[in-house]
């Protein structure tokens, strides 16, 4: 007779069936459950939807493993970050820094298994070895798995001369009990612990982990405080807003969790992420860690932030909804210096902190562009802060529609993450179909923010706001079609092909290639419609078309998906297959 559910097991399972009802209702339950076991794994480290499942890579030749994620200097790497491009250096990093690999097997089966373990194990050993070309183990590995640890060992590589701190984590995801596994699984965990310990070096950190039914509830009821106090020694007052000298000890129990960890959702508004070994940062960390160098407010501009409430009593603020929105250069070299070398002399030096309080969000963004104008800043940077970005969020506020220019805010909100969309997600969706280039939404998603030229093209002012909400339905339908049973997708297909299916749906609405974003505008004043049947239809064509492809040219589809050779090539088969059907019977 099998054991009867414990209270944490039910209520783990009635929330991941509510949250897949909500979020993924029609992604297959044990997909749905992996993208869920993941986001509750990597929790603190606050990433958006989209960033979990795009580390999924579970379905067929996985190796137990069914997501991977790479951290550099605590940022999600992807095969656009600059520590991945064959063309960065390893000076153009930062020594010492923090280089993490995050493997997460997630089971539904409510019991930790000896075979899974073992399947582990196996895998490690050989993605591990970098004597073994990762192109011998395709024969083994799907080919997103294979890019995924490809990251890893890149950028392991690259930064070997920078000494980074080598970090893998393993975690096994059940709905199971911790209390009841067998003594043989746990022989086998400090087996597969071994392994990996084996393949790294000696100072490097180890950790695998059994999450059953408590840990996995207790994680999902972890939440982010963006209620916070702050010590401080001197302050002035104007208004509801403040400005204070703070110890850099206390700036520092601010900006740190309860692990030592950076707490990375304060700076989720920030306009650029930590830039690493640049000579600004040098200069900070100069100034931080010499004896005999200045007052250290003297020579930083400080940090700013915002918040909604803050009040003092004892020489302490309490301050409410933090975001620190200009400072993320300093906050984390004082985070390197206090963690690295803590000395008295280091912690007893003052910042200059200014508090805005305000909860309107066009004084928010006129504080961000303001203070981060006052050191060179490129425009790419303050994208979120632009009308046109403004303003989408607002038309898709009308809709019951969330546009997330800044991170996380709507998902901390607690608003349906399905309706939520990311300024990434919009520019990749508007890209394959309003620019048919769907190449450059795969291979380069995050440089339509840093190109001036591809950025105008994707947000610009004169673009019907219309026309981004039914591209990010359409690309969140199309998303929902791909892992869905029905697509009978593989891992490389759900993965690679989701905006070449976008960019060919468009091609068959229009009955042409649309060559603009502003064109969709005539799909949408006609009403123009697809059933789930025609998508269907025309995602086997794209498999059919794709193999077909793939065996001409010799490469694999991850590679062929990044080319606008690709791209062109799907969008000739629709036509002429559009023409085939057009010409008369018995013509040809």
């Amino acid at each position: 007779m099998p054991k009867a559910a414990s209270n944490a097991q039910t209520l783990l399972m009635r929330i991941f069936e509510s949250w897949r009802g909500e979020n993924f209702p029609s992604h297959p339950e044990d997909v749905a459950f992996e993208i869920f076991a993941s986001e509750l794994v990597l929790r603190p480290y606050g990433l958006v939807t989209e960033d979990v499942e795009a580390g999924i890579v579970g379905g067929g030749q996985d190796g137990a493993i069914d997501s991977a994620y790479v951290f550099f200097d605590d940022t999600l790497l992807d095969e656009d970050s600059d520590v991945a491009l064959p063309s960065s250096r390893p000076n153009d990093f930062g020594q010492d820094k923090s280089l993490e690999l995050w493997i997460v097997q997630a089971k539904r089966t409510p019991a930790f298994s000896e075979s899974a373990v073992d399947k582990l194990e196996n895998s490690l050993r050989r993605l591990l070895d970098l004597s073994q070309p990762l192109d011998s183990l395709k024969p083994l590995y799907n080919e997103m798995l294979l890019c995924r640890i490809g990251i890893f060992r890149s950028a392991w590589e690259k930064l070997l001369t920078r000494r980074p701190l080598i970090s893998v984590y393993v975690a096994y995801t059940t709905p199971g009990d911790t209390r009841g596994v067998t003594p043989q699984v746990e022989a086998k965990v400090l087996a597969l612990r071994s392994v990996i310990a084996n393949a790294l070096p000696d100072s490097s950190s180890i950790s695998v982990e059994l999450m059953g039914d408590r840990e996995l509830l207790n994680r999902y009821n972890e939440r982010p405080s963006y209620a916070l106090a702050m010590r401080y020694q001197e302050s002035a007052t104007s208004g509801r807003s403040h400005v204070a000298l703070v110890k850099l000890k206390d700036y520092n129990n601010l900006i740190v969790d309860e692990n030592g960890r950076l707490r990375r959702h304060l700076f989720e508004w920030n306009v650029r992420d930590y830039q690493g070994n640049v000579a600004v940062n040098q200069d900070i960390r100069k100034s931080l860690t010499v004896p005999d160098s200045p007052e250290f407010w003297w020579l930083n501009n400080g940090v700013t932030i915002i918040c909604s409430d803050a009040t003092s009593a004892g020489k302490t603020y309490s301050l409410s909804d933090i975001q620190i929105v200009n400072g993320l250069q300093t906050s984390h070299e004082i985070y390197e210096a206090l963690r690295s070398n803590p000395t008295p002399e280091t912690e007893e030096r003052m910042l200059l902190v200014r508090i805005v309080v305000t909860g309107d969000a066009a004084t928010r963004d006129k504080v961000i562009r303001a203070t981060n104008r006052q050191t060179a800043v490129s425009d790419a940077s303050l994208r979120a802060t632009d009308d046109v970005q403004r303003n989408i969020e607002n038309y898709f506020l009308t809709e019951a529609w969330y546009y997330d220019r800044r991170k996380n805010f709507y998902k901390n909100e607690g608003r349906d993450v399905s309706k939520i969309v990311g300024i990434p997600f919009l520019g990749a969706a508007i890209t394959a179909m309003g620019l048919a280039r769907p190449d450059k939404a795969r291979g380069k998603p995050s440089s339509l923010l840093k190109n001036d030229d591809d950025y105008v093209l994707v947000f610009n002012p004169n673009i019907d706001l219309e026309i981004y909400l039914w591209a990010a339905k359409m690309q969140r339908r199309v998303d929902g079609f791909i892992a869905s049973d029905a697509a009978e997708a593989t891992i490389s297909q759900r993965s690679n092909l989701r905006y070449h299916l976008s960019m060919l749906i468009v091609e068959k609405l229009n009955g042409r290639p649309i060559g603009s974003p502003g064109q969709i505008r005539n799909l949408i004043l006609s009403g123009a419609t697809i059933t789930d049947a025609q998508v269907k239809e025309l995602f086997e064509k794209l498999k059919k078309w794709s193999d077909a492809y793939l065996t001409s040219e010799n490469v694999i589809l991850e590679r062929a998906t990044k080319a606008q050779r690709f791209s062109d090539y799907l969008l000739r088969c629709a036509a002429d297959e559009r023409k085939a059907q057009s010409a008369p019977a018995g013509t040809g």
